[in-house]
């Protein structure tokens, strides 16, 4: 259950409402998607508070994704959680397709399912009229995958953070080898 957000309480709902309902739903969760994505940016770039915001409001989704997949595999030096972040990373790419018909589509309760009937169009060399109906099963399982991918690119900052200590335990602040290590996790720690 996200929020309330039942397939019980949704068909309480009238299909205009239960539309405009699940549009929404799925457009809020993406958009907190996205802001878990401007979030693992700013953690493998290391900046935060304004040049962050700045960077992530001047990229375009898919940017903010190739940007991410690239710093990650560079950045992460753990390769198999590089890996795992790259295909979090994809599967929101995929997500952001299915964002583009849901926010880019008309759409009106379905006279077909419990859920939305989208008027959509492609023009791609060939005019289609493709066939999108989504139950509410449909929408909530898209919204589940939006949480879980969400919530696995939000890991970046424990990762990057375990990074953040190995390598301050690896510099030495002109001390003795022996202390060194531990000298210089709280020299790194104090500077920031």
């Amino acid at each position: 259950m996200m929020f309330g957000l039942t397939k019980e309480r949704l068909l309480t709902l009238d299909p205009d409402t239960r539309a405009f309902t699940l549009v929404g739903a799925f457009m809020g969760f993406f958009a907190l998607l996205e802001e878990g994505v401007n979030k693992a940016l700013a953690e493998v770039l290391d900046v935060s508070n304004l040049p962050a915001a700045i960077i992530a409001r001047n990229m375009p989704f898919d940017n903010k994704i190739k940007t991410l997949r690239t710093l990650v595999s560079l950045f992460i030096y753990d390769k198999g959680k590089a890996a795992s972040f790259d295909e979090l990373a994809r599967r929101a790419k995929k997500c952001s397709e299915d964002r583009n018909i849901v926010a880019h589509t008309a759409f009106r309760a379905s006279l077909k399912t419990d859920g939305v009937e989208f008027f959509a169009l492609s023009a791609n060399s060939t005019l289609k009229f493709p066939d999108i109906d989504w139950s509410i099963d449909t929408f909530l399982e898209h919204i589940d995958t939006i949480n879980k991918i969400d919530n696995g690119l939000r890991t970046l900052e424990n990762t990057k953070s375990m990074q953040s200590i190995a390598k301050a335990l690896m510099k030495s602040p002109n001390a003795p080898i022996a202390v060194g290590g531990l000298f210089g996790l709280g020299s790194h720690l104090l500077d920031g």
